[in-house]
C-alpha cells in the first residue's frame, strides 16, 4: 500500500512488506540468505541474494537501541565497499538524524516486520545528508525494511541502487518487497545465534589491531567488542572477565584513541 501524494516532504514512500505466500523471490536467492546465517560475511552474502532479486548495489544494517545511538551492524558494495563503509560511518555519527526511517520507527504506530520505505535521494531534505551519505557513495534510491529484534529494538534493513545501474523499477521494488520477509527471518537468526556476535567480533579483532597497533590486547579486543555492538557483559562472557573489567578497558581504549562514544569509534576505525 503506497503512501499517499500528500505525505510530507521528504518523507519516504511505505507500503506493507508481504507475508502472505505470494513471493517473487527465486529459490536460489532464499537459499543464499539461509547459508549466510551466522557467517562472518553475512551481509556480503545478502547482498549476493539481493542483486539475484532486484540488482541491488548496496545493502546496509542498523540497529536502534535508542533513537539517538544506532549500532552499525553491516554494510556492503558491488561497486565499492570503500565508499559504502564511509557512508556508513557519516550515517552513524551524524546523518541518522536526518533520516526520516529513524522518526518512522521511533514515532508511527506500526506492525513489527511489516513496513517497508522508499526514497529517491532527491526526496531528502538535508543537503549535507544527500550529499555525503548518497551522492559520494553514487547511491541514487533506497528501499527499507523497518522492523525489530528478538529484544524489540528498532532494526532496518536497506538495498540501495547505483548511479550507473539507475533506480529500482516499480518491479524491483515490489520483488525487493517480497524478498524483505525472507531478509529479515535471516538477519535476526543471524545475530541471535548464541556465537554469532563472537564470530563477527573476530573479524573486527583483526582491524582494530591494523589500525590502532598501540592498544594493548585487552584494550584492542573491548574494541572490537565495542565496534560489533557487543554490551559489556557479552564482551565479559567472551573474554572471560567481569563486566566492570570491560568498562575500565574500553575507557583506556576511548581515552588512547581521542574518541568519546561509540559514534567516533566508527567514524575513526573507518576513516580514510
Amino acid at each position: 500500500m503506497q503512501a499517499s501524494a500528500e505525505q510530507r516532504a521528504g518523507a519516504p514512500n511505505m507500503a506493507e512488506a508481504r507475508f502472505d505466500g505470494a513471493s517473487r523471490v527465486s529459490t536460489e536467492a532464499i537459499c543464499g540468505l539461509v547459508d549466510a546465517v551466522g557467517r562472518s560475511d553475512f551481509v556480503t552474502r545478502m547482498l549476493a541474494s539481493a542483486k539475484l532479486v532486484a540488482r541491488a548495489d548496496y545493502v546496509s544494517i542498523f540497529v536502534f537501541p535508542t533513537q539517538d545511538r544506532p549500532v552499525f551492524i553491516g554494510t556492503d558494495s558491488l561497486n565499492s565497499p570503500l565508499l559504502a563503509n564511509r557512508a556508513a560511518e557519516h550515517y552513524t555519527s551524524r546523518h541518522y538524524r536526518d533520516d526520516p526511517n529513524v522518526e518512522i520507527l521511533f514515532n508511527t504506530p506500526r506492525e513489527p516486520g511489516t513496513m517497508t520505505t522508499y526514497m529517491r535521494r532527491g526526496d531528502i531534505a538535508s543537503a549535507s545528508y544527500r550529499i555525503m551519505c548518497y551522492d559520494r557513495a553514487q547511491i541514487l534510491d533506497r528501499l527499507s525494511l523497518l522492523t525489530a529484534t528478538g529484544r524489540g529494538q528498532p532494526l532496518t534493513i536497506s538495498f540501495y541502487r547505483a548511479t550507473s545501474t539507475g533506480e529500482f523499477s516499480q518491479e524491483d521494488r515490489a520483488a525487493l518487497v517480497d524478498f524483505m520477509p525472507y531478509a529479515r527471518a535471516a538477519t535476526l537468526r543471524h545475530i541471535e545465534l548464541p556465537n554469532a556476535s563472537e564470530r563477527d567480533v573476530e573479524a573486527l579483532l583483526i582491524r582494530v589491531k591494523e589500525r590502532f597497533p598501540h592498544l594493548s590486547r585487552r584494550e584492542a579486543q573491548v574494541t572490537a567488542g565495542v565496534l560489533a555492538g557487543m554490551t559489556a557483559a557479552e564482551m565479559g562472557q567472551w573474554l572471560g572477565i567481569a563486566p566492570t573489567s570491560v568498562i575500565t578497558h574500553r575507557k583506556r581504549a576511548y581515552e588512547h584513541l581521542g574518541v568519546a562514544n561509540q559514534r567516533e569509534l566508527i567514524a575513526l576505525c573507518y576513516s580514510t
